[in-house]
C-alpha cells in the first residue's frame, strides 16, 4: 500500500520561498547626487526625521529692558528741561509785564501844528523856505503883494472896479515861532485870502505822545510815572513821563458820540487819552507816527 504524505504548511512555505527568485535591490538614483541635491528620504527617514541644526544667530538685546528705559529717560531729560525753562521764562515775563507796567500800541506822536499866512488878501510873489527847513522866530518865510486902491464908490468904502495902484504893497509873512516847516500850502503866483495858511510850522520841543489806554487799566496810571516810547518809524526807544490823564474818553470828543439809551446794550471798551512828554534830544519825531508806550506803574 502506497503511503501518501501531505505537504506541511511550514515546509511548503520554506520550499516555495526557496524556489522563489530573490528580489533585486533597487538601483540607487544618482540623478540627485549629480545635480547636487540631497537624495529623497526613505521610508525610515519619514518615520524618524532628524531635526536640522539651527543657524547660528547673534544674541538679540532686549528692547524693553531697564537699560533701554534708562537710556530713553536720559535722552528726554534735556528736552524736558529746555521746554520747562522756556515756559517758566514766558510765564514770568507775562506776570512781570502785567504787574509792573501798563502797555498800549494805540498811541501816536502829536504836536502843535501852527499855520502861518497873510492877514491881508493878495498874491504870493515869493516863498523862502521848503518842507523840512528850520526857521527862526520873526524870519520872513513868504511875501504877499496886496493891491492898492485908488478910489472908492461914493457913499461907500468899496473900491472902484479895475482901479488899483500901479505899485502893489508887499507884505512880508513872518514865522511866529522857531521850528520846522511841516507843510507848504501856497505857491508863488497863487492868491490867498485874509488869514489863509501858506505854511504849517511845528516846534520840535513841543511834541508829545497821545496814548490811548483801556478804561480797565487807566486807573493805575498817574502823572509823573516814567514811560518808554518806541517809535516805529525810527526804530528807536526814548524815555518819557506821564504828564496828564484826560478826564474823558476819546469817544466823548467824536462828532457823533454814542448814546446807550436803548434797551439793547452792548458794552464797548472805551479808551482814555494819556499825555506823555518824550525826551527825544536832537531827533525830530514825525507827527502822526505810531508808537508803542510802556508805562511803569509800580
Amino acid at each position: 500500500m502506497r503511503r501518501i504524505t501531505r505537504p506541511n504548511a511550514y515546509s511548503d512555505g520554506r520550499h516555495s520561498a526557496a524556489r522563489r527568485p530573490a528580489r533585486r535591490a533597487p538601483r540607487p538614483d544618482n540623478s540627485h547626487s549629480a545635480a547636487g541635491l540631497a537624495p529623497p528620504p526613505s521610508d525610515g527617514d519619514h518615520r524618524e526625521a532628524a531635526p536640522a541644526p539651527a543657524a547660528a544667530t547673534a544674541p538679540s538685546l532686549p528692547l524693553g529692558g531697564p537699560k533701554g528705559k534708562r537710556r530713553r529717560l536720559l535722552l528726554l531729560l534735556p528736552i524736558l528741561l529746555v521746554v520747562g525753562g522756556v515756559s517758566t521764562a514766558i510765564a514770568y515775563r507775562y506776570w512781570y509785564e502785567s504787574t509792573y507796567f501798563v502797555m498800549t500800541d494805540n498811541a501816536q506822536v502829536t504836536g502843535d501844528l501852527v499855520q502861518v499866512g497873510s492877514l491881508t488878501p493878495g498874491r504870493i510873489i515869493a516863498t523862502h523856505v521848503e518842507v523840512g527847513d528850520m526857521v527862526q522866530k520873526d524870519q520872513v518865510i513868504a511875501v504877499v503883494a496886496v493891491p492898492q486902491q485908488v478910489g472908492t464908490v461914493p457913499f461907500s468904502d468899496a473900491p472902484r472896479l479895475d482901479q488899483t495902484g500901479s505899485l502893489n504893497a508887499q507884505v512880508p509873512v513872518r514865522a511866529p515861532l522857531a521850528g520846522m516847516v511841516a507843510a507848504r500850502m501856497g505857491a508863488v503866483g497863487g492868491t490867498v485870502s485874509a488869514g489863509q495858511a501858506i505854511y504849517a510850522l511845528v516846534d520840535p520841543k513841543r511834541i508829545w505822545i497821545n496814548a490811548n489806554v483801556e478804561e480797565a487799566k487807566v486807573g493805575r496810571v498817574r502823572p509823573g510815572q516814567p514811560a518808554e516810547v518806541h517809535v516805529d518809524a525810527l526804530g528807536q526807544t526814548f524815555p518819557g513821563r506821564v504828564v496828564a490823564v484826560t478826564p474823558a474818553t476819546a469817544a466823548t470828543f467824536s462828532l457823533l458820540p454814542s448814546q446807550n439809551v436803548s434797551g439793547n446794550f452792548t458794552k464797548v471798551t472805551q479808551w482814555v487819552p494819556v499825555k506823555i512828554a518824550v525826551d527825544s534830544g536832537d531827533t525830530i519825531l514825525p507827527l502822526g507816527a505810531s508808537v508803542e508806550v510802556r508805562i511803569r506803574v509800580q
